[in-house]
């Protein structure tokens, strides 16, 4: 069974974490709270990651991944909110409205002494193009900016992050067990058949002994014991003239030395001597 993954163990509480990021950031509007609630999270994970695998190298190494990634988490609080002050431009109307109400203004002090009325009318209706211009007059205003965190892009950067961790864990667990098998293996001892010690014994006796006879009926035997672990050999021929090293002779083409083959790959090449017609090689040294 495989352990379970950083990215399984996100997905499975994929809703409770986006509710509460939202939360975070649309209610509470508070980005620390985010990162104190994803850390919480990625604690947990790597607690229920430790829970269900007893493999001390896993263990370790997912602790190795998730350390770095809550320490990163502080960069969510490194933007920051200022007061932005933006000046508005001056419309029109209000210059023409605060001109006008000047120009009443003179006309009703111009009145008032001979015509009350009228004077009481202008005053009144420069008072009240001022009133005008002073709405339509544009001063300055402050733009209070808040910076908040995307729960939909928090969520997908959490989520590709866990995936990354699962893929480097994968790829670092195996590798390290393939180290261990290949360590494993070079100290194993060989391991031979009581047939293949008996091969070895005699190849050695008729090296002591000097019979040259003998020496050749063990020989043969070494063909045999290659086939039964698998190694094929190959003689000299036309379709096997590739797996050879060749050397030229005046007489017939013969092989000196089987190419060795395991599961179809070259172990050693073969050596054959290729049979050269004299009267062509003659002929090119004139030539």
């Amino acid at each position: 069974m495989e352990p379970v993954s950083f990215s399984d163990l996100l997905t499975a509480d994929e809703t409770r974490i986006r509710t509460a990021l939202r939360a975070d950031a649309v209610i509470d509007q508070n980005r620390r709270q985010s990162v104190e609630r994803l850390r919480e999270e990625l604690g947990r994970i790597l607690l229920r990651c430790n829970a269900d695998s007893a493999d001390p190298a896993r263990q370790a190494l997912a602790g190795c991944l998730l350390a770095p990634v809550r320490d990163m988490l502080e960069l969510l609080e490194a933007g920051v909110a200022e007061k932005e002050t933006e000046k508005r431009a001056v419309r029109a109307g209000a210059a023409m409205a605060l001109l006008t109400a000047v120009i009443l203004a003179l006309l009703a002090a111009l009145l008032v002494r001979r015509y009350f009325t009228a004077g009481c009318v202008c005053a009144a209706a420069a008072v009240a193009c001022a009133f005008a211009a002073g709405r339509l007059w544009y001063g300055e205003r402050q733009v209070r900016v808040h910076a908040g965190l995307d729960p939909d892009i928090v969520w997908r950067t959490l989520r590709k992050t866990a995936q990354t961790m699962d893929q480097k864990l994968a790829e670092y667990l195996a590798r390290e067990q393939a180290l261990r098998q290949t360590q494993k293996r070079a100290g194993e001892p060989v391991r031979l058949e009581p047939e293949d010690w008996t091969l070895f014994g005699d190849l050695l006796e008729a090296s002591c002994a000097g019979n040259g006879d003998y020496a050749l009926r063990q020989l043969g035997k070494v063909e045999p014991w290659l086939r039964r672990h698998g190694v094929q050999t190959a003689a000299y021929g036309p379709d096997t003239a590739e797996l050879f090293e060749l050397l030229p002779t005046k007489n017939q083409s013969a092989t000196q030395r089987p190419a060795l083959l395991l599961d179809g790959r070259l172990l050693l090449a073969g050596r054959a001597t290729e049979h050269v017609d004299a009267q062509r090689g003659n002929g090119g040294t004139q030539a």
